[in-house]
């Protein structure tokens, strides 16, 4: 007995000595990390473990081990399919994540239909709530983009560090100020804030021109 409880204690100090051990710096966590962007040829990039028009939501619930908030958004006669993820740890980093679903316009206008209830958004949006059988359905979509929003307010320097120097730098159009962090390669738009929250837009490398044609036009 007295042997059983030593090989116990022994087993328990070095599974908390492993969980405690940081990721080297020469030998990072594979994935996890905003900055991780792998190019997989062709236009087309994974990132945290998610390759945008191939994925299907479903199996963002088993990379992220968890389940999101499916919402039906309207917005200047414009249907949009989002999932919403709160609070997400990878690596040690946590952040929110909204995925953008690709679906035709014809279900989206179905699930207008189906739903009872609805509310207008803080930016004059009207949300419609998915029920049970909608959001089951919508775990089937693939997801085409995304938007991060990590909790870690990110600074220049580290922007620069962790994600290289970018293509292009654009102004915020918005009162705020900041800057847009252009990787074409990546498929990334860093909207860098100074007072504020970050936000970043991933999309497939080959379809960046179209996330950032609004950006240069005026």
């Amino acid at each position: 007995m007295k042997k059983f409880l030593v090989l116990l204690i022994v087993i328990l100090f070095v599974l908390f000595y492993l969980l405690r051990q940081a990721p080297e710096d020469n030998k990072p966590i594979v994935g996890v990390y905003p900055w991780q962007v792998e190019d997989l040829g062709g236009g087309v990039s994974r990132v945290f473990g998610i390759v945008l028009m191939e994925t299907r939501l479903k199996e963002v619930d088993g990379i992220f081990r968890a389940t999101p908030a499916i919402a039906l958004y309207e917005s200047k006669e414009k249907l949009t399919l989002e999932a919403y993820y709160k609070n997400i740890s990878l690596g040690g980093l946590i952040g929110s994540f909204i995925f953008t679903l690709d679906a035709s316009g014809d279900e989206l206008e179905k699930v207008k239909k189906g739903s009872h209830k609805s509310e207008r958004t803080d930016n004059n949006e009207i949300k419609y709530k998915l029920d049970k059988p909608a959001s089951i359905k919508a775990k089937q979509l693939i997801v085409k983009n995304l938007i991060y929003i990590p909790t870690v307010q990110l600074d220049e320097e580290m922007i620069l560090k962790r994600f290289g120097e970018p293509a292009q730098k654009i102004k915020l159009k918005t009162k705020e100020q900041g800057w847009h962090y252009l990787y074409p390669e990546k498929g990334l738009d860093l909207i860098y804030k100074k007072d504020g929250k970050e936000v970043l837009q991933y999309v497939q490398p080959r379809s960046f021109n179209a996330l950032i044609e609004p950006l240069l036009s005026h």
